[in-house]
């Protein structure tokens, strides 16, 4: 077995490719090449050898989100891959220790993932942060909606207008709660991926104030995104939508967060809402996420615990202070047995940032140990709006 991960020639990203399409029983075709080797000229490759033949791999997409203000370098990890006749061995876990521990060394200072099983990798560092609700609804049960100002207008495009819409996406606060700051490289790469539709709201005087990104399928009118700034701009969108109704037997929109539109209906029952897992996340540079992490209160000091089996730099005590809302962290000890006001992984204390799960829902059901005081002080000023993302890597 070779021990260089990274793969930087030709033949290598075609035998990449190779094993992408019989791990994930994919069949080649014109457009799936043009967009999977699209995304492939961005990432960082990583790949295991045995005899000449490449038997797993993995890339690491170098991103950048934006969390609640902060922007913050992000890796999206995919296609984690063995042939089958290597599955089981390991292969797979080295790939992602070697891109995790060279993020770190470039800096990157968080990682998602689509899971396979959520197990595997939580052995890694990684936790469920975020969710999707899918909702659907017959289409014999869509709501009449009688917009009142028909000053605006809406037009219709191919995905073509994904680069109109990005400046608007960017604004918008849903997608500043941990979601993609989205690369002109990004926007193509989804053109050349889906066959979607954009349908962009505009006022009277031609600026942006909501959008549709959605998909015709056979019989599903299926909603990819639907962002709107004014309640004008949905009353527009929602009409536009129910003027399909005609057309599909049903209509299905993925809302980017555990959030649905029950209590705007006058028949909640007619809704099918199934609140789905979405993605993991894990904290990859600690002493960056935290020193620039949007507090919302002061904290006086207290002494973090933190257990991190894959990057060692993240693990041992910490010591957090914020005192006129400038954070103090320093790492007194890299063991963890010391003293400390809460012990808790990495897994935990990336729940708890990102406003997934309280650090006192965590203490009730055992998950972290520590000071009652000192997990609700800490409570206090994390952020407590739930994480949304749309993009899938």
């Amino acid at each position: 077995m070779t021990t260089d991960y990274r793969l930087t020639s030709d033949a290598d990203r075609e035998a990449f490719y190779q094993l992408y399409q019989y791990a994930f029983n994919n069949h080649d075709t014109p457009a799936r090449r043009r967009f999977f080797m699209d995304r492939y000229q961005h990432g960082w490759i990583y790949g295991r050898h045995d005899h000449g033949q490449l038997v797993s791999g993995l890339y690491s997409l170098p991103l950048a989100v934006n969390f609640h203000g902060v922007t913050y370098r992000m890796n999206g990890i995919g296609d984690v891959m063995s042939a089958p006749e290597y599955a089981g061995q390991g292969g797979a876990g080295q790939l992602l220790t070697t891109a995790l521990t060279e993020m770190e060394a470039n800096h990157v200072t968080l990682s998602y993932l689509a899971p396979f099983a959520y197990g595997y990798y939580r052995r890694f560092g990684y936790e469920h942060v975020f969710d999707h609700a899918h909702q659907v609804m017959a289409a014999s049960d869509l709501p009449r909606v009688k917009p009142t100002d028909w000053s605006g207008t809406i037009t219709r495009y191919g995905n073509d207008g994904l680069a109109q819409i990005n400046d608007f996406y960017a604004r918008q606060p849903q997608n500043q709660r941990g979601g993609l700051i989205r690369p002109a490289w990004w926007q193509h790469y989804l053109t050349l991926k889906h066959h979607w539709s954009v349908a962009i709201y505009r006022n009277a005087a031609a600026n942006i104030e909501g959008y549709l990104i959605y998909e015709r399928q056979a019989t599903n009118f299926a909603i990819q995104e639907w962002v709107t700034s004014t309640p004008t701009a949905f009353e527009r969108l929602a009409n536009f939508i129910t003027k399909h109704g005609t057309t599909f037997e049903t209509f299905s929109y993925d809302s980017p967060s555990a959030t649905n539109g029950l209590d705007l209906l006058a028949d909640p029952y007619r809704l099918k809402v199934t609140v789905q897992p979405y993605m993991m996340a894990r904290i990859v540079d600690l002493y960056d996420f935290i020193k620039r992490y949007p507090f919302l209160t002061d904290i006086q000091p207290i002494r973090l615990a933190v257990s991190d089996a894959t990057l060692p730099a993240n693990q041992g005590i910490w010591s957090l202070t914020r005192h006129n809302g400038q954070v103090t962290l320093n790492r007194v000890s890299d063991q963890l047995t010391g003293p400390a006001d809460i012990q808790l992984t990495i897994q935990q204390l990336t729940t708890a940032c990102f406003g997934t799960q309280s650090l006192a829902r965590a203490y009730q059901h055992g998950l972290i140990t520590g000071d009652v005081n000192a997990i609700n002080r800490l409570d206090t000023s994390l952020v407590k709006e739930r994480p949304a993302l749309i993009d899938y890597f």
